[in-house]
This record gives C-alpha cells, structure tokens and sequence, in this order.
C-alpha cells in the first residue's frame, strides 16, 4: 500500500493532454509517472502512398503551433531523398520563417502558460485582470511574429508555399522590407520580455543531464547542421544508431534515449550545446546572472526568452541582405531515394524520415521533440519531487507543473482517449 500519492489528471497550460502521478512511501519517492493521454494520430501511416510533393503540406497538419518547423523538416528530408538542389535564397526564406514561427511559438508559451505560475493567476485571463498590457504586448508580439510568417509562407498557419526545391511565392524587395520593418519594431518589446522572463523567481532544482541541439560550430543553428550531444557530434544520417525508442504501458508517447542515456532538447539544450549567442542577449544574460550550459530546468523559459532577441538580430540580418526571389521549376533527378533531416522545432530537435518509391512515401518515421524530452522530463519531475518530500500535496503539485510546462511540452492532438480504472 503507497502511503501517500499525488496525482494530477489533467496538467494545465500545455499544449495537449498529459497527467502525473508521485508514489511516496516512507518519505522517499518510490515512483513518477508522467503519462501523456492522447490517442495515436497515425501521421507517419496515412503518409505512405503519398506523392512526395503533398508530404510537407500533411506533415505541417500535426501541429498548429509548430507547422512550419514540420512542413521544413519534410521538405528538406524530402529534398535528401530526391537529390533535389536547394538555392541559398530558398534556405534563407525558410531561416526567417523558422525565425518568426520560433518566436510566436516561444511568445504564447511564456506569456500564456508560464507567467500566470510566477504572478499568482490561474490563467492569462485572469492575469489580463492583474496587468492588461502585459497581455496586450504578447499579443502585440504573436501577432507580428504571425504576421512575418505569412509574409512568406502565404499564411502563419499551415504555410502553402514550401515545396521541394523553392519557396512557391514570389518574394519582392517590398515583402523583405516588410518583414525588416516588422522585426525591428518588436525587437524593444523582446528585449522587455527577455528581461521580465529572466527576472522571475525560478525553481532553482538542477539535473546534470545529456543535451541534444543542431550544432554548425558558427551560430545556434535552426535549419540544419550536425546533431550534437554533450559528448558527441553526429550527422542526422545516423540518428538510428543513437536513438532509442520505447514506450511504456502509462502513456502514449513513445520514451527515447541516446547513447543509453536520458536527454534533453529545446531552447536550453541550443544555449548548452552552442556557445554563439548574440551580444544583446548576452548582456541580458549577464544582468540577471544567468549563464550557459547551465541544469537549472526551470531556466528553460530563460533560454527561450534570449533565444527570441538572438534570433530576432539574426534574422534582421538575413532579411535586410536578402534580394528579390521569383520561384523557378525545379529539377527532381530522381523518383526514389531515402531522406533524413533534422532541424530545431521551438521545442527541440525533429526529425523526418522517408523512404521514397516511385515517387511516393512507402515509409515515413517523425520524431517530435516531446517525445524526446518526455523520460527526461519524469526523470527530473522525480529528482525534484525527492527535495520536496516534507512539504503538502498542493506545493508539489504546483512546483512539478511549473517544471512539466518549462519544458513546453507539445503533445497536440485531434483525438482523445478515456483513460479507464478499475
């Protein structure tokens, strides 16, 4: 018989449906259970027998808040397995679109799901009550990032312009001014919220862990490179040889190791494993004594808030060398062929995988950054929980879920399951 057990149902403020159960027995925890409760989505099964051109427009159907990082990662695996040339002007659009797509992502994270935890409101609602322009800038900020999106990609949501080979729509010197404009305006607003975010009053638990991130030893790379772990460095061609996958009987995401070891990915992983944050952020950084690599968990918020002003200054850059792009007909040397890519999604590192026949999907695997992150997240969720064995139910409660949302868990789904007791 447990002698004492805490249970959370439903986890509020992520993206999906999960749930936690603690096991303390004689004051020591015995067990941590973090279960995600969604019911399969079967993506990578109604992918195969698809022509390789609709493969990114249905793989950018699995999120909504991190379509683009799918519809780019499917395109360049894609492109990987049809021998298909990709310009630098093309590679520089998706850049941008990685860019503000990371930033609207990370902005509804933080204001949304995270800052309600540190103000004492249940939700943003009720902290609109407390401080309304607060929640106006983040609306400022995901409606330009949104914005910036579909200058490019046609719309901010399920973006209809990345194909194999180009960006589908023609960009003018007028679009890229536009998008220069929007950036620049923001970028204040960015700096205000890397420092709200790396003033709050952080769980301080910290958990030596293996970090995973794309690393091409010049910046903190989103759309391609190696992948890098804190002991090694690989090529996305050999994923399967580090990565293991399992699944266990609680939950329905699947567990994943590499190198026989627990890892994590997302915005602190990038800042751990690249050293080339940009000097805006790191003065920010060094104001509030945060500082890289660093196992505080909690400090992931931290690490997307910089990473926002980073990218923000990288793709100001891109944006004002870039020059008028007109789409082109693309040459497709071959109909079969394997691809594999890896990029960083807002939350981590993802990766596709298709092997192509005849021109048509005939398997098709996607590892999601949640996924990876999931055995990393118990892992820690029972680390801490074992520093807060004295203290009530409703305190653990609260800290574990500020734990769980640090990682920005992405667990997005259109079908639900009823989980049964008997």
């Amino acid at each position: 018989m447990v002698e004492r057990r805490i249970e959370i149902g439903e986890i509020t403020k992520i993206e999906g449906h999960a749930n936690l159960t603690i096991e303390i027995d004689d004051n020591e925890v015995k067990k941590v259970m973090f279960g995600i409760h969604e019911g399969s989505r079967y993506f990578e099964a109604f992918m195969a027998g698809k022509r390789y051109h609709y493969l990114p427009n249905l793989a950018g159907r699995i999120c909504g808040i991190c379509t683009v990082a799918h519809e780019i990662a499917s395109v360049r695996a894609v492109e990987d397995a049809l021998g298909i040339e990709v310009s630098e002007e093309v590679k520089n659009l998706r850049r941008l679109m990685l860019i503000s797509s990371h930033i609207q992502s990370h902005i509804l994270h933080l204001y949304f799901l995270v800052l309600p935890d540190y103000k004492g409101a249940e939700s943003a609602i009720e902290l609109a009550g407390k401080n309304m322009e607060t929640v106006k800038k983040a609306f400022r900020l995901k409606e330009a990032s949104n914005y910036m999106t579909a200058l490019i990609g046609g719309k901010a949501v399920h973006p209809c312009t990345i194909l194999p080979g180009k960006i589908s729509k023609r960009i003018t010197k007028t679009t890229m001014e536009r998008y220069l404009k929007k950036m620049k305006e923001i970028y204040p607003l960015l700096i205000e919220t890397a420092e709200l975010f790396l003033s709050l009053d952080y769980p301080v638990y910290g958990r030596e862990s293996e970090y995973v991130a794309l690393w091409d030893g010049e910046r903190i790379p989103l759309y391609e490179g190696k992948i890098a772990t804190t002991s090694s460095i690989f090529d996305a061609h050999e994923y399967g040889e580090h990565f293991k996958e399992w699944i266990v009987d609680y939950s329905s995401a699947k567990r994943s190791l590499v190198d026989g070891k627990d890892y994590m990915v997302g915005a602190l992983a990038r800042l751990n494993i690249n050293k080339n944050l940009r000097d805006d952020a790191k003065e920010i950084a060094d104001k509030f004594g945060v500082r890289f690599p660093s196992h505080r968990v909690a400090w992931i918020n931290a690490a997307q808030a910089l990473e926002n002003v980073h990218y923000a200054l990288e793709a100001m850059e891109i944006a004002e060398n870039m020059k008028e792009y007109e789409p082109s007909k693309v040459s497709v040397p071959k109909m079969d062929g394997e691809g594999i890519a890896a990029i960083e999604a807002p939350r981590g590192v993802l990766i596709h995988h298709y092997i192509i026949k005849n021109g048509k999907c005939s398997y098709a695997n996607i590892i999601t950054p949640t996924a990876m992150n999931t055995e990393n997240i118990e892992r820690s969720l029972k680390g801490y929980a074992a520093e807060l064995v004295g203290k009530d139910n409703d305190f653990i409660k609260m800290e574990a879920e500020k734990i769980i949302r640090a990682y920005d868990p992405c667990v997005s789904c259109s079908v639900h399951m009823v989980r049964i007791r008997n």
